[in-house]
């Protein structure tokens, strides 16, 4: 008796960035995100025969299977996905029951839609059609399609976060002729996850299992669970690699004495496009009053940028010329950033005026309100690390998150989203003329190493300058207060004869 034409597949990848094999999360997208990748798996007897509740013997007695897929993201709310399984059957001892050895799955389509967030729980939906390409007569396809619909439900609480995926396998019935009929299902998939290195490392566990609708009470084959566990680790930016094992936790199609699975993804979203220059136009200006123009002069030019000039002091901020980047979603800064910072420590050296600098990090929107207040605190610590090393003392630096709630564009575009991720330098504390600073510990350690480090002799603050009635600088003293005057030189004074030259009236 040949195979039957039953999909008995139960850890199923949906390629979608982040999400722990077997179970999707909701989450917003960044537009244009493109995903491709493959999960392999091991799976040992995920399809046993029992006959009077004792297992007899075994249809597959190992499966060998990889998933190839890939996924868009169309906006930052809908996505889609396609997946195409294939596998390779052991035959076990059970020659009545087994199938073509080597064949592809059904073939899998899908939207993907974040529907809702409210702080720390994301809701969202998805809807897959299986449609029937697979090899028949061999435990991997089956012969007509089927729908998919599901819930999505994620909360994150710092670095832990519980998700959630119940949907319905809603198929015609198929009578398998082995005292087991499959039909519409219940999947119902759950994992928590750490992140033990944020965008780096995580590890997860969570059970998948589906139970016949024909069947909630009855128990049988067709109500299966497993338990996976695994890590997911994120060597370099864009890559994700998967590793994890499972173990079936009753009887039924599909479960496995124990499961080893391995996936590599590769995700890119999108890079911000430069902005183009567009030249501004300037109407003729006419010829106005003087009374007029006096009220103009008040508008301060705009100043250029110098060519080696990276960063400047103006009223209350440092000012960056180019804004600082980092490795997509994490708190690495590129090299072609280093420079500006260089350039910032050497600025501090040159105004020990500033005795206190805020670096504030600010985020865009993508991702929970947490997310985005965790990765700009990293994003600014991590330029807290770097002037640190730049020469500037910790104690005249500091560092605080908006997160994502003081965006400077309010548009969806990536242009706008990625004017948002950005960092400013806040100036909180400045010295008076004449304020002595505070000293400051030249030999430290650093914070994040413990390694120990010099930094350099702050020069001394320029000497305070007083202005006159008659708006000509007044000299002052060591204490800040003007000198008295200086007495005249009397060979300088006009001779006393030179009045008696005039006559009286």
């Amino acid at each position: 008796m040949p195979g039957f034409s039953a999909d008995i597949e139960l850890v199923r990848p949906a390629f979608t960035p982040g999400d722990t094999p077997g179970v999707e999360a909701p989450r917003e997208g960044v537009p244009g995100t493109v995903t491709v990748g493959t999960l392999v798996q091991y799976e040992q007897a995920p399809l046993v025969v029992y006959r009077y509740g004792d297992e007899d013997g075994t249809v597959i007695e190992g499966r060998v299977g990889a998933a190839l897929g890939a996924s868009l993201e169309f906006s930052k709310r809908f996505g889609a996905r396609v997946v195409l399984p294939l596998a390779y059957d052991f035959p076990g001892n059970e020659p009545d029951f087994e199938g073509t050895a080597f064949g592809s799955g059904d073939l899998v389509a899908g939207l993907r839609a974040h529907v809702w967030r409210w702080g720390p729980l994301d809701l969202g939906a998805h809807a897959d059609l299986l449609i029937p390409v697979g090899a028949t007569e061999a435990w991997k396809g089956e012969g007509n399609l089927r729908g998919v619909p599901g819930l999505l439900v994620a909360a994150r609480v710092g670095p832990l976060s519980v998700r959630s995926d119940t949907a319905f396998m809603l198929r015609a019935p198929i009578e398998t002729g082995a005292d087991f009929t499959l039909g519409s299902e219940l999947m119902q998939n759950a994992a928590v996850a750490l992140d033990v290195w944020q965008d780096h490392f995580a590890v997860n566990v969570g059970v998948t299992s589906r139970v016949g609708l024909g069947t909630l009470s009855a128990g049988g084959a067709e109500n299966v669970a497993e338990l996976v566990a695994g890590a997911q680790i994120r060597p370099v930016q864009d890559w994700t690699v998967d590793l994890g094992v499972g173990r079936g936790l009753t009887e039924g199609y599909g479960t496995t004495r124990y499961r080893l699975l391995a996936g590599v993804t590769w995700s890119r979203a999108p890079r911000p496009a430069p902005k183009p220059v567009v030249a501004k136009y300037e109407p003729p200006v006419e010829s106005i009053p003087d009374q007029v123009i006096i009220d103009e002069i008040a508008v301060p030019k705009k100043v250029e940028w110098r060519e080696t000039e990276l960063a400047r002091v103006e009223q209350d901020q440092i000012v960056i010329r180019d804004p600082i980047q980092f490795e997509f979603a994490k708190d690495v800064i590129l090299p072609i950033s280093i420079p500006t910072l260089q350039f910032m420590g050497r600025l501090m050296a040159e105004h020990p005026e500033i005795a206190h600098l805020v670096i504030e990090g600010h985020a865009s929107e993508e991702g929970s309100f947490y997310y985005n207040y965790d990765l700009a605190k990293k994003r600014a610590d991590a330029i807290w690390r770097a002037l640190i090393d730049a020469g500037v003392s910790p104690t005249r630096i500091s560092t605080r998150s908006m997160g994502e709630v003081e965006p400077t564009n309010q548009g969806a575009d990536e242009t706008s989203l990625a004017e948002n991720r950005r960092v400013m330098f806040h100036i909180v504390k400045r010295l008076a003329p004449g304020e002595a600073p505070p000293p400051y510990k030249l030999d430290i350690k650093k914070p994040w190493t413990g390694e120990a480090a010099t930094l350099p002799e702050p020069p001394p603050l320029p000497p305070p300058v007083l202005v006159g009635p008659d708006g000509k600088p007044v000299p002052v003293g060591p204490d800040g207060k003007p000198l008295p005057p200086t007495p005249a030189d009397p060979d300088a004074l006009p001779d006393e004869e030179s009045f008696d030259d005039e006559e009286e009236p």
